[in-house]
């Protein structure tokens, strides 16, 4: 099988055909592709979370970059699961399995960065568990994030026609993920200057600002862009609504900190993993947009809803189509 994320087919038939029993009097959303988390009928109850865990594999972990910038994007991953499902992060639950190699200052140093990424997120570490067995060679680190629903003022119903409002920007931390992989031949390539610009943009990957704002104003379908890019996200987010989607490629926001590293290792951006990107359905997208852009968020309008099952992208004026998401570019650096 491919690295990475398995493939809907996949999904559809190997593990969501295996859930057999769903509690519809206790939950209102289900596993299903698109959906972030899982919600509860009750007001008063929570929103968890499928968990985020590790993407890559480390021999050496002890004081490698990439491994704390991977725990940092998995515990973002996490927490904007909750946030894209109209949830608010309250606690975050750590388990953590380490090859037998490892010394508890091992332990002590990674839990000590998540105790700050908490903290700074404002959520408690309520739990987890902690092994160090022979079973594994690499560290496995998994965040599972929990937290109470919004408040909502009424529902919306999705129609063809809405609009597809994009906040974040397209590979943001899968440009990071490759410059931290390449960090000697990227320090060489640009300006210390540049180069501080292409890893600060990991300080990007929180939606809690977009989604909030975003579900005060009406907004009720969100989905967080992760694995595979933009493209892998506007595919879900059409089996999530059941209507089609059709972006304008040249619309999608994206830094140019982003292209500069995708053009040296030959990635596509719009497949790359897009920690910090939010989509949300709207029916009038601009207006989200300046709403949006009053709280300080950047969002742009990039497509619509259709009444076909579809995923196009448009580029100058010519219409190509979103296949089924088959891993994150990023792979490609690990020749997998």
């Amino acid at each position: 099988m491919r690295r990475g994320k398995i493939s809907e087919n996949i999904i559809q038939r190997s593990v969501l055909k295996a859930i057999k029993y769903k509690d519809r009097e206790y939950f209102c959303t289900h596993s299903s592709i698109g959906n972030d988390a899982t919600v509860t009928r009750k007001s008063e109850s929570v929103i968890s979370v499928a968990n985020a865990g590790l993407m890559f594999e480390f021999e050496n972990w002890t004081d490698n970059p990439l491994f704390y910038f991977d725990i940092k994007r998995g515990f973002h991953a996490a927490l904007n699961n909750v946030l894209a499902e109209g949830g608010m992060p309250k606690g975050v639950i750590i388990d953590l399995i380490l090859p037998h190699k490892a010394i508890e200052q091992d332990i002590k140093k990674i839990m000590g960065f998540i105790g700050g990424l908490a903290k700074d997120a404002r959520v408690e570490i309520t739990g987890g568990d902690t092994e160090v067995t022979v079973n594994v060679l690499s560290p496995v680190v998994v965040i599972t994030a929990i937290g109470g629903r919004m408040e909502a003022t009424g529902e919306v119903n999705i129609h063809a026609d809405m609009d597809i409002v994009m906040a974040g920007y397209a590979g943001v931390s899968g440009s990071v993920a490759a410059a931290y992989m390449n960090s000697g031949y990227i320090n060489e390539r640009f300006s210390r200057s540049y180069s501080e610009l292409i890893f600060g943009q990991q300080e990007y990957m929180d939606i809690s600002g977009a989604a909030v704002n975003a579900w005060k104003y009406g907004v009720r379908t969100m989905h967080d862009v992760g694995r595979g890019g933009v493209y892998a996200a506007l595919f879900e987010l059409s089996l999530k609504t059941g209507f089609g989607v059709k972006a304008e490629l040249g619309d999608i926001p994206i830094h140019q900190e982003t292209v500069e590293v995708c053009e040296l290792f030959d990635l596509n951006p719009y497949k790359l993993m897009s920690d910090g990107g939010l989509l949300m359905v709207a029916e009038n997208g601009d207006d989200l947009c300046e709403c949006l852009s009053g709280k300080g968020i950047e969002a742009v309008n990039i497509g619509k809803l259709t009444n076909n099952q579809e995923k196009a992208i448009v580029k100058n004026d010519e219409t190509g189509f979103i296949e089924a998401p088959r891993g994150d570019e990023l792979y490609k650096l690990l020749g997998k």
